[in-house]
C-alpha cells in the first residue's frame, strides 16, 4: 500500500475507522518523521521495536488503536530518539523498555493502561531537560516519590491508586490535574510561589487543612478541590483582574461567608461550592460575572434572598440552591432566562412562582419542593418545551389539577403532593396525554370524583414493549454531571431517590378523597414499580388485571372501602415485597403463593372478613380460595379460552361424551363459577386416584384420549 510512497515523511492516519491489521510496508518508510494512527479500530496487535527501523522517526502516536501493543525490544535493538510518544489505551502492563533510551522526549501518554505499582526509579532519567508534558492518568499507580523534570508544565495523574501527600512541583508547572486518588496531608506551601500556574485539579482524595489564601491571588484560571475534607474558610480575597473561569470547592468541611471579593472574577462562569458548611447570603455582587453559566450552592446554610443581580448573568443555565435557608419571592427574573435547571428545594421561599416563562423557555428540571409557595402554577409553563421534571411538591399551592401541563411532551416526572390542591381531575381534550410521564405523585392533597381513566389509559410511558428497545440509564443533564433525584413515599417509606432510572415507573394518589371503583385500566401498566391509592374512598373489588403489573414491587390500596375477595392472580406478581390491603371490608380466603407466603397481618388488619394465613382465623371448606387464573387469562376473554383449558381435564378424567356435554352447557350458560368449582374438586380426587395407581393407571387415562 505504502511501498512507493519512498520519500514519505509524516504519516497521519488518526481519528478514522480503518479496521484489520497495521500494514508491514509502513515500517519500510525509512524517512518517516511523524506517525499518528490513533483512534483506529485495528486488531490483533503490533510489536512496538517493528518501528525501529525508522530511524528518522520523532512522533509515533499509537493511543487508541485497539489493539495490544508490545513494547518488549529484542536483543541488540534500538529505537529512534523519539520527541513524543503516545501509547493511551494500548494494554500495556508496565514502563516500556524503550523509554530507557529516551533522553530527548518532550510529550509521553501512557494513559488508560494496566501500568501498577511504582514508578521505576529509572524513569526520574527520561527526558530530564526536555519532558514538558507527562500522562500516567488511569493506571493502577499507588506512588510517586517526586518530579525531577525541571521544564514540566503538564502532568495528568488522575485516577490512579496514588497515596501520600502532594508532591513539590516544578517551578514552571502550568497543570497539575491528580484527582481521584488517595492522597492525604494539606497543600503544600509551595504551591504559592507557582508563577504560571493556571489548572490545579485536586479533587476526590483525601486531602486536608486550610485551602491557601494565596490561591485566591493566583494565575489560577481552573481550581478544583471538590470532594476533600478541607476546612475553614474559602480565601476571602480575590484581586482584580481575576483569572477564574472555573471554581469548584464542592464536598468539604468549608465554613463561613461566599466571598464578595468573587465578583472581580468577572469571566467565572462554573462556580460550585455546594455540600459545605456555608452561611451567609448569597453575594449581591456575583451578578457582575456577567458569563456565569453554572451556579451550584446546594446543601448550605445560606440565608437570605436570591439577589436581583443573578438576572444580570445571561449566560445563567444551571442554578442549585436547594438545602438552605434562603427566602423571600422567587425573583420573576428567572422565568426568562436561559436556565435549563432551576432547583430551590428545601429553603423558606414564599409568595407564588414566577407567572411569565416566555416561549424561549429552555427549562428541563423545575424543583420547588419543600417551601411555602401559594398561589397557581403559571399556565405559561407551557412555553417549557423541553421540561422533564417539575417537582413543586410541599408547598402551600391551591388550584385545581393543572390539565395544561399533559401537553409537554418531554415530561417523565410530576409531583404535586403535599398541597392543596382540590377537585375532581376528570378527562382531558389532549388525545396522547403526558406521553413520556413515568412517576407522578399527586398524594396529600383533596383531589376528588372518580380515578382519572383517561388520563391512566393514555400513559404510554408506563406499559412495557416488548420490544426491549428502551435504553437504561439514569436521568440527568446532558450539560452537566447532573443527577436527577425526587423524594418519594414507596413500600411504606419516605426515600429520597439520588438517581432515576429511566425505566421507574410509579403511581401514587393516595390520602386524597378519590370514589368509585379502581378501573381494570390500571392492568396496562405493566412497569409500574410502585401502586399506592390507599386512604381515598374506593369502593368495589380489586381488579384482577393487576396481576398484569409484573413488575411492581410495592401495592398499597389500605383505608378504602374495597370489598369482595383478593384476586388469586395477584399471586403471580413475583417482585412484590411489599402488599398493604388493610383497613377495607376485604373477606374470604387469602391467596397462597411464593410472595403472599411471606406478608404479615399487618398487611390484611382491620379487615374482618379475611381468613387464612397469616392471620388466626381458619377458612371453612367453602372458602377455600379458586385456583390462580392461567398467564395470559383476563376475566372478559371469551369463553372459549375457558373452554380449552378447563374442558380438557374433563375429557382425560370422564370421557369425552361427558366432558363435551358439560363443556356446552357450561359455555351456553356463561361458566358458572359454582360447577366449575365442584367440577374441579372432583376431578382433581380423580386424578390423584389415577396417579397413585401407577402405569396401569396411566394406560387407563389414555383409553380416554
Amino acid at each position: 500500500m505504502f511501498t512507493n510512497l519512498t520519500q514519505l515523511s509524516s504519516l497521519n492516519l488518526a481519528d478514522n475507522q480503518l479496521i484489520g491489521s497495521i500494514p508491514s510496508s509502513i515500517f519500510e518508510l525509512v524517512n518517516l518523521t511523524f506517525v499518528s494512527l490513533s483512534f483506529n479500530n485495528f486488531s490483533g496487535s503490533v510489536e512496538l521495536y517493528d518501528f525501529a527501523k525508522l530511524k528518522n522517526l520523532k512522533y509515533l502516536i499509537l493511543s487508541n488503536i485497539s489493539l495490544s501493543v508490545s513494547t518488549k525490544l529484542t536483543v541488540n535493538s534500538s529505537f529512534p530518539n523519539l520527541w513524543a510518544l503516545g501509547l493511551s489505551a494500548c494494554n500495556i502492563s508496565e514502563f516500556p523498555d524503550i523509554l530507557k533510551t529516551q533522553h530527548q522526549l518532550d510529550w509521553l501518554d501512557l494513559s488508560e493502561n494496566q501500568i501498577r505499582g511504582r514508578i521505576p526509579s529509572w524513569m526520574w532519567d527520561i527526558g530530564v531537560h526536555t519532558l514538558f508534558r507527562l500522562d500516567l492518568s488511569r493506571n493502577f499507580l499507588t506512588s510517586i516519590d517526586h518530579l525531577p523534570w525541571k521544564n514540566l508544565e503538564f502532568l495528568t495523574l488522575d485516577s490512579n491508586l496514588l497515596q501520600g501527600s502532594l508532591p513539590n512541583l516544578p517551578p514552571h508547572m502550568v497543570q497539575l490535574s491528580i484527582s481521584n486518588n488517595s492522597l492525604t496531608g494539606e497543600i503544600p506551601s509551595s504551591f504559592c510561589n507557582l508563577s504560571s500556574i493556571q489548572y490545579l485539579y485536586l479533587s476526590n482524595n483525601s486531602l486536608s487543612g486550610q485551602i491557601p489564601q494565596c490561591l485566591g491571588n493566583s494565575t489560577l484560571e481552573n481550581l478544583d478541590l471538590g470532594m476533600n475534607n478541607f476546612q475553614g474558610t474559602i480565601p476571602q480575597t480575590y484581586a482584580k483582574g481575576c483569572n477564574l473561569t472555573y471554581l469548584r470547592l464542592s464536598g468539604n468541611h468549608l465554613e463561613g461567608p461566599l466571598p464578595p471579593s468573587l465578583s472581580n472574577c468577572v469571566n467565572l462562569q462554573v462556580l460550585d461550592v455546594g455540600n459545605n458548611n456555608l452561611s451567609g447570603p448569597i453575594p449581591e455582587c456575583l451578578g457582575n460575572s456577567t458569563r456565569l453559566s453554572f451556579l451550584d450552592v446546594r446543601n448550605n446554610n445560606l440565608s437570605g434572598p436570591i439577589p436581583e443581580c443573578l438576572g444580570n448573568s445571561t449566560s445563567l443555565s444551571f442554578l442549585d440552591v436547594g438545602n438552605n435557608s434562603l427566602s423571600g419571592p422567587i425573583p420573576e427574573y428567572l422565568g426568562n432566562s436561559t436556565l435549563e435547571v432551576l432547583d430551590m428545594r428545601m429553603n423558606k421561599f414564599s409568595g407564588s412562582l414566577p407567572q411569565t416563562f416566555g416561549k424561549s423557555c429552555v427549562l428541563v428540571s423545575l424543583k420547588l419542593n419543600g417551601n411555602r409557595l401559594e398561589g397557581p402554577l403559571p399556565p405559561s409553563l407551557v412555553n417549557c418545551r423541553h421540561l422533564e421534571v417539575i417537582d413543586v411538591g410541599n408547598n402551600q399551592i391551591n388550584e385545581t389539577f393543572p390539565h395544561w401541563l399533559d401537553v409537554l411532551p418531554e415530561l417523565q416526572v410530576l409531583t404535586l403532593r403535599s398541597n392543596r390542591f382540590c377537585g375532581p381531575i376528570g378527562d382531558t381534550k389532549t388525545r396522547v396525554p403526558f406521553p413520556k410521564l413515568r412517576i407522578i405523585d399527586l398524594s396529600y392533597n383533596q383531589f376528588t370524583g372518580v380515578l382519572p381513566i383517561w388520563y391512566l389509559n393514555g400513559f404510554k410511558a408506563m406499559m412495557r414493549r416488548d420490544d426491549n428497545s428502551i435504553e437504561v440509564n439514569y436521568m440527568r443533564s446532558l450539560n452537566y454531571s447532573y443527577y436527577e433525584s425526587i423524594s418519594l413515599t414507596m413500600k411504606g417509606n419516605d426515600i429520597q431517590m439520588e438517581r432515576i432510572l429511566t425505566t421507574f415507573a410509579t403511581i401514587d394518589l393516595s390520602s386524597n378523597r378519590f370514589q368509585g371503583e379502581i378501573s381494570e385500566v390500571l392492568g396496562k401498566l405493566n412497569s409500574l414499580k410502585s401502586l399506592n391509592i390507599s386512604h381515598n374512598n374506593l369502593t368495589g373489588g380489586i381488579p384482577s388485571s393487576l396481576r398484569n403489573l409484573t413488575e411492581l414491587e410495592s401495592l398499597d390500596l389500605s383505608s378504602n372501602k374495597l370489598a369482595g375477595r383478593i384476586p388469586t392472580q395477584l399471586a403471580s406478581l413475583n417482585y412484590l415485597s411489599v402488599l398493604n390491603l388493610s383497613n377495607n371490608q376485604l373477606e374470604g380466603p387469602i391467596p397462597g403463593g411464593p410472595q403472599f407466603n411471606t406478608f404479615g397481618i399487618d398487611s390484611y388488619s382491620g379487615n374482618v372478613g379475611l381468613c387464612g394465613f397469616p392471620l388466626s382465623k381458619i377458612c371453612r371448606i367453602d372458602e377455600a380460595p379458586e385456583p390462580t387464573t392461567p398467564t395470559g387469562f383476563i376475566e372478559g376473554d371469551d369463553a372459549s379460552s375457558w373452554f380449552d383449558w378447563k374442558l380438557a381435564m374433563l375429557g382425560y378424567a370422564s370421557g369425552v361424551v361427558i366432558g363435551l356435554s358439560i363443556g356446552y352447557m357450561a359455555f351456553v350458560t356463561g361458566r358458572p363459577q359454582w360447577f366449575v368449582r365442584m367440577i374441579e374438586r372432583q376431578q382433581s380426587r380423580k386424578l390423584r386416584r389415577v396417579i397413585r395407581r401407577g402405569r396401569a393407571g396411566r394406560r387407563s387415562l389414555l383409553v380416554h384420549l
